[in-house]
């Protein structure tokens, strides 16, 4: 009986271990999708608000301007802000503080900078930024090479949060809508969490066959013009 409880974990571990490494395959999967910028509307809006974050994100300059080089946002970001751990394996991120202390974690560190410091996080480092102080903090976050699809992604997030689509904490209610989001900016989640990658990657291509995907950016993103 021990014996074979044990061959069914063995085998249950095989199967785990299998699983694993196919979810990190697709994980470090890159998706052109949405990232050439060529269809960005020259008469885009430039700031957006999230009101569960309690943050505006202006962009001074979307990747098409800058020919694919970069983009460049600046973050108005109220105390207690942030986001989760996460990573990008299409491009690098360099915070540069303009107000205030800023708070960036690169691979469990904590680094707390104040204006006239940066720091870049590499592709596929995991990461977070937030504010650790007491008042409002202003800072950039400079995206190489650029990423049409993140700015994308955000417009989409901020606009369902704005509509009720999301939780008090930000967090997307829809499974769809955040395996999009997720495809969009090229968001990888590290750790155990990792292994949802493979559903993420068939809810975002669901999503996107069943037209749903272009309903969204319709109203969130190409819709947003002056």
């Amino acid at each position: 009986m021990i014996k074979k409880i044990l061959w069914v974990v063995l085998a249950l571990l095989i199967l785990f271990i299998v699983y694993a490494i196919y979810a990190f395959n697709v994980s470090i999967e890159v998706d052109d999708d949405f990232d050439l910028g060529l269809d960005t509307p020259p008469n885009l809006i430039r700031q957006i608000y999230n009101p569960a974050f309690d943050d505006t994100v202006t962009f001074a300059k979307f990747s098409y301007e800058t020919e694919g080089a970069y983009t460049l946002l600046e973050i108005d970001l109220a105390p207690g802000g942030g986001n989760t751990t996460h990573l990008h394996r299409r491009f690098s991120e360099t915070f540069i503080p303009i107000q205030g202390t800023l708070g960036v974690e690169l691979k469990g560190r904590e680094y707390f900078l104040e204006p006239g410091e940066q720091i870049t996080v590499e592709k596929a480092e995991a990461h977070r930024f937030f504010n650790p102080g007491e008042e409002r903090i202003r800072f950039y976050v400079k995206i190489e090479p650029g990423s049409a699809g993140f700015e994308k992604a955000l417009f989409l997030l901020y606009g369902l949060t704005k509509d009720g689509y999301a939780s008090e904490e930000g967090m997307l209610k829809d499974f769809g809508h955040t395996a999009l989001f997720l495809k969009l900016s090229d968001t990888r989640v590290p750790g155990v969490l990792n292994l949802l990658n493979p559903f993420f990657k068939r809810a975002a291509r669901q999503i996107q066959e069943s037209g749903e995907a272009d309903e969204l950016l319709e109203k969130y993103y190409f819709s947003r013009i002056k």
